[in-house]
């Protein structure tokens, strides 16, 4: 967690200082739809690890809630497509429950699972400040261990959202994007048990 927070302190910093060099000082319409873009974001999250192959017998699951948190720094231009790259953290809680298949001994477990991922973006806009958002990301768990049902989510994902930005004032909009992450798609381990995170979340973000 600390190196989570120290790195995304040093990338927000790093982003405030490349767009206050990039800022011409104007306050016409043209300026400001092309000058980028930080955002700020935070998403309640619900949490399941599909099974992604044939897989019999194994555990029950329930769905459990969780949190993300990301910082993403946005080139904005006139265009219909633009791009960006963030940083995202994101905590998710998996339940697994007695089944006929586990037998007596399995009493039921919760694995919380820490990942943090490095994304590309590729916002396509639409009218009514509507737009589509398409994310590769690099994921790395950060606290996997070998007690774990759900297999280590490091390796390549995908993040998909539809939202819609609320301009606040001429400084500031609210986004507001209903958001699906699926993670370890290519993973950077041999897996065992075939189980992937996936996560539906309502994420929020500033913009300015």
């Amino acid at each position: 967690m600390k190196k989570y927070i120290l790195i995304s302190i040093v990338f927000l910093l790093s982003a405030i200082v490349y767009g206050q060099q990039n800022n011409t000082g104007g306050s016409n319409q043209k300026n400001l739809n092309s000058k980028s873009d930080i955002k700020i974001s935070i998403a309640p999250t619900n949490n399941i690890a599909l099974v992604s192959q044939g897989v019999t017998g194994g555990p029950g699951m329930n769905n459990k809630p969780g949190f993300s948190t990301s910082f993403e720094y946005l080139f904005r231009t006139n265009k219909i497509i633009n791009l960006g790259f963030g940083l995202c953290y994101q905590f998710a809680q998996v339940e697994y429950t007695p089944s006929m298949n586990t037998g007596d001994w399995f009493t039921g477990q919760i694995d919380k699972i820490s990942v943090i991922s490095f994304y590309f973006s590729t916002i396509v806009k639409s009218k009514q400040n509507f737009y589509l958002s398409l994310n590769p990301m690099i994921t790395f768990q950060t606290n996997y261990n070998s007690d774990f049902i759900t297999d280590n989510q490091s390796g390549l994902g995908m993040s998909v959202s539809v939202g819609k930005y609320f301009n606040l004032n001429n400084k500031l909009r609210l986004n507001v994007e209903p958001r699906l992450w699926i993670y370890n798609i290519v993973p950077f381990q041999d897996e065992h048990i075939y189980k992937k995170l996936t996560t539906l979340g309502l994420n929020l973000g500033l913009v300015f």
